[in-house]
């Protein structure tokens, strides 16, 4: 079988380390056989070998947070949750998959759908019956008794019950545990308030650990935050810092102890960027500009701090679509990381935070999972819009030339 040799301007690993100048990336079936020096490469006559003269080649990008059964064009979601079956949910994520890949997302950590409709749509995909990103899923999300995403069917309360679940839907199949330890945006819900306690979250953690799965969970209100640290929590996402006023408020003591704690945290930023790019002016727009520039506040403390941040856009969840992606770096740069940083936390921290070791960067040995991008994402990380080829397992799964 041929190889595909890469030859770029520049290498992004997805490590973090420095950005790598006049380095080939060669794949052999569906493993990265090596990266070195392009004069130090010989080519066969079987190997393809591809000049990319003004391109930047990065890992393929992980969406770390996402909700596949969603449209992401601000319909409501509720009542349109409701009126859906399964099988449209299932068809609605299908197109997603497809439609991240395209835009250099080779996998995306979906955060909660309805019942077993995600976890089916993975299982299609690794048996290749559908083509698209990869599927990391948590099933559905565990909620209290009309807690945020209710509709998804994981209504529970008490610590008995909470290990039945957390059983339940590792059976399933499960990839980890996502629990809404706070209220959000299904209607009825509170997002300034903790949903589960303490004692109910440790129930939760000390079961899904105890079937080597980790846990992630929603946190927007402060309180539910530090909850969610005194549990043990592996993953927190959004870490909102929302206090009774429904705007983020940040707290240095309950930032500094997440900090000590080491918890990643996946801040989906986008979400407040899209509405407001969306909204007409008016209160709303207003409201949802004053979190956007308080949020990013907060993650630039956040990082100052030496919080673990990683990439997830929330895409499906109100305004937020699946090939907009570098929307969400373009956000991490504006809150104070350096591009290279954000790659980093949209590929090898991804996959050390959720324990795999096979893919997530560009090193020999690693799956072949790789993007070429029209130009210089160590300055400009909005180059990302420029996705000219993406590689999955070692396959040429789109090339805009073709495709566009």
């Amino acid at each position: 079988m041929s190889r595909i040799i890469l030859a770029p301007d520049i290498v992004i690993d997805g490590s973090g380390a420095a950005p790598m100048a006049g380095q080939a990336v060669v794949i052999d079936d569906e493993i990265i056989a090596q990266v070195a020096p392009i004069s130090d490469l010989s080519t066969a006559d079987r190997d393809t070998a591809i000049r990319l003269a003004g391109k930047t080649v990065i890992p393929g990008l992980i969406n770390n947070h996402v909700h596949l059964v969603l449209p992401g064009d601000n319909t409501p979601f509720v009542p349109w949750i409701d009126l859906q079956s399964d099988a449209s949910l299932a068809l609605m994520a299908t197109h997603n998959i497809q439609t991240s890949l395209r835009a250099g997302v080779t996998t995306v950590r979906d955060c909660g759908g309805r019942r077993e409709v995600i976890l089916d749509v993975r299982n299609a995909r690794v048996a290749n019956l559908i083509d698209g990103a990869a599927v990391i899923s948590c099933g559905w999300t565990l909620t209290i008794t009309g807690g945020h995403t209710r509709q998804f069917g994981g209504e529970v309360d008490g610590e008995v019950d909470l290990a039945r679940a957390v059983r339940k839907v590792i059976s399933r199949g499960a990839d980890y545990v996502k629990v809404m330890a706070a209220g959000g945006g299904t209607p009825g819900t509170f997002s300034q308030y903790p949903s589960f306690t303490e004692s109910e979250l440790r129930a939760i953690v000390e079961t899904a650990h105890g079937l080597g799965k980790l846990v992630c969970a929603h946190c927007i209100a402060t309180s539910s935050i530090e909850n969610a640290i005194n549990a043990g929590v592996d993953l927190i996402e959004h870490a909102s810092f929302f206090g009774p006023s429904l705007i983020p408020q940040f707290d240095q003591r309950v930032a500094e102890k997440l900090a000590a704690s080491g918890i990643p945290v996946t801040p989906t930023l986008q979400v407040n960027r899209d509405l407001v790019d969306l909204l007409d002016e008016g209160d709303e727009r207003t409201m949802w500009q004053r979190r956007q520039e308080t949020q990013r506040k907060i993650v630039h403390k956040l990082q100052e701090f030496g919080v673990p941040l990683l990439a997830g856009s929330d895409a499906g969840w109100r305004a937020t679509a699946f090939d907009t992606f570098w929307k969400e770096l373009d956000e991490l740069v504006e809150c104070g990381l350096r591009p290279v940083d954000a790659i980093h936390a949209a590929t090898g921290a991804v996959t050390v935070a959720l324990g795999y070791d096979d893919f997530g960067t560009i090193r020999p040995g690693q799956r072949a999972d790789v993007v070429v991008v029209d130009g210089d994402l160590t300055s400009d990380i909005r180059a990302l819009q420029q996705v000219e080829m993406v590689i999955q397992h070692g396959k040429i799964a789109y090339e805009r030339s073709v495709q566009a």
